[in-house]
């Protein structure tokens, strides 16, 4: 049996107050989805305390444009999301493509955006397309907010940069041009609730026919266990035509380069790569097409 206490706060403020007094005998629980599924299963240990923040959706559920950025509050679901801007406007195509590869709908109108970054796992897809939109994330405690870059908040395997008593709160990103778009690809052996052998997502800025700005991210690169970007990859693109030769150079030699895929119980290294080349490609040519028809 797991055994806790639950504490509902009345606002965020009561949540920061609780956690700095608590800390780090605390687990804030956003829509629970992974977090209750690990304490199940006793693949981490108990806390003192589950901090759930159902009460605060609506202060922390949000998608809105402000000052040049967009800003997503921490506590917004999946399905809050579909129903956002993100999923009207092509220059946020791969949130579309994220969408329709996660879960199941009952776990979109449960699941959190804030929750899905903080697992800090390979299979945390909005992370994964997030990083190609340069986004930063704000963390509160008692003694006030402060931003990181997603790059930098995940840290490995279920760790991230927020100190015990700190919350994320929001996500945000700078409004991409009109000239851009994005696309997610995610393999696995089935096409409904999939965990993924390979995800990709590219943020993609054209000049005419010129990549103006490129950015690439899988769910792992190199020996990292988390979603990052492709760097290696992203400066060869730049300043290129998006034609046959450049894409078959980039997929061929320079990807391979700055990747190290492992073998497990699904698949070996060796299938991982020559799919991650597959997602590479895909999400050149579909972010590409998206810009030049102005449809998702």
């Amino acid at each position: 049996m797991v055994i806790f206490e639950l504490y509902r706060p009345s606002s965020l403020d009561d949540a920061l107050v609780f956690l700095e007094k608590n800390a780090p005998d605390v687990k804030p629980m956003a829509g629970g989805t992974e977090l209750l599924v690990l304490l199940r299963d006793r693949a981490i240990k108990p806390p003192k305390y589950i901090l759930d923040l159902s009460p605060l959706g609506k202060e922390l559920s949000y998608v809105k444009v402000e000052n040049g950025y967009v800003r997503i509050g921490a506590l917004t679901t999946i399905w809050e999301l579909s129903r956002s801007l993100l999923h009207s406007d092509v220059r946020y195509a791969g949130f579309v493509d994220v969408f329709r590869k996660f879960g199941t709908m009952a776990l979109r109108f449960e699941a959190t955006i804030g929750g899905n970054i903080m697992t800090a796992t390979q299979y945390s897809d909005y992370a994964t397309l997030l990083l190609v939109y340069d986004a930063g994330v704000k963390l509160a405690s008692t003694r006030g907010t402060r931003t990181l870059p997603l790059e930098e908040f995940l840290v490995d395997k279920r760790a991230t940069a927020s100190r015990p008593d700190e919350l994320l709160v929001e996500i945000f990103f700078p409004e991409p041009p009109r000239s851009a778009s994005s696309a997610f690809v995610k393999f696995d052996r089935r096409e409904v609730l999939i965990a993924g052998i390979v995800t990709s997502a590219v943020y993609l800025v054209l000049e005419g026919d010129v990549i103006r700005d490129v950015r690439v991210s899988f769910d792992m690169v190199r020996e990292k266990r988390i979603p990052s970007r492709a760097r290696v990859t992203e400066s060869y693109l730049r300043g290129k035509r998006l034609v046959e030769e450049a894409v078959h150079e980039v997929v061929e030699k320079v990807l391979p380069s700055e990747m190290v895929r492992t073998t497990d119980w699904w698949a070996t290294a060796e299938y991982r790569l020559e799919m991650s080349k597959v997602a590479l490609k895909r999400a050149l040519y579909k972010s590409y097409e998206r810009i030049v028809r102005g449809v998702v």
